[in-house]
């Protein structure tokens, strides 16, 4: 159970302090598990960093050989946490996908795979068992897959907001109109731009009358400072600035957390 850290009137879930650093550790053993069940031998990832970090450690840990598709711009830092068969590429998503389907191995991609989100679920477990009172929840998201499977388990009157970037709010601007797109931000780990479950994350949020919050690259810079503490990813400064854009709305209530998803690399 990650530790939920309180700080004033606000509450933090680290998953940054999951074994391999990140909320990917969540997930990524469930996938083995399955991979396991249906007599898969390798694996296969795309990913900007953190889930083939993990996918990694618990590949490892059974003796699965893994490839990793990577964009030549991946954080230098995460690359070299990962192990494995790296493979640079411009499109690592589809050429993962070409891989899996040529060697018959299993595809790690969380957004396309329901037991990640079964992983995810047990996030929202332990928060309710930390903080049974909770009112809001605040999440950064990228594909929606840890959004959606926190809120399999969330009762429906927790709201959920999605904090993305100006720079690549495929969710977000949904709910948010507001905003002037950009091409900065401060994270690297938000920028996937086809999403399988988009549909389905954004009914979920509208289910509990929940919005996503579009931040633009300057107002999740004032918050690095704070998380510094944390030493937590450039992803909890940008959805702490999305709590503070809506902090006075009735709908985040006594108890909001913020989703701390990653350590700084």
């Amino acid at each position: 159970m990650t530790p939920l850290s309180k700080i004033d009137n606000l509450y933090f879930k680290r998953e940054d302090l999951n074994p391999t650093g990140s909320a990917k550790d969540r997930a990524l053993p469930f996938q083995i598990q399955n991979l396991l069940n249906n007599g898969f031998k390798s694996a296969v990832i795309s990913s900007t960093g953190n889930a083939a970090i993990s996918a990694t450690y618990y590949c490892q840990k059974e003796n699965i050989p893994l490839t990793i598709f990577v964009s030549p711009k991946i954080n230098i830092n995460k690359l070299s946490l990962i192990k494995g068969n790296i493979i640079k590429s411009l499109k690592p998503i589809s050429d993962a996908i070409k891989f899996s389907k040529a060697n018959h191995a299993y595809l790690l991609r969380q957004s396309t795979d329901p037991s990640a989100q079964v992983g995810y679920a047990e996030i929202a477990k332990e928060i309710l068992i930390q903080l049974p009172q909770i009112t809001s929840l605040f999440i950064p998201v990228g594909s929606g897959t840890t959004l959606l499977g926190i809120a399999k388990v969330l009762p429906n009157n927790v709201k959920i907001f999605a904090a993305q970037p100006a720079s690549n709010p495929t969710i977000s601007s949904v709910f948010d109109q507001d905003y002037t797109p950009e091409t900065q931000t401060i994270t690297d780990a938000l920028s996937v731009k086809y999403l399988p479950l988009k549909t389905e994350v954004i009914n979920a949020i509208k289910s509990r009358y929940s919005f996503g919050i579009v931040v633009k690259n300057t107002d999740a810079i004032k918050y690095l400072d704070f998380v510094k503490q944390f030493e937590t990813s450039p992803e909890s400064a940008l959805t702490l600035a999305a709590y503070h854009q809506i902090k006075n709305k009735p709908e985040v209530g006594d108890y909001p957390v913020i989703l701390l998803t990653g350590t700084k690399r």
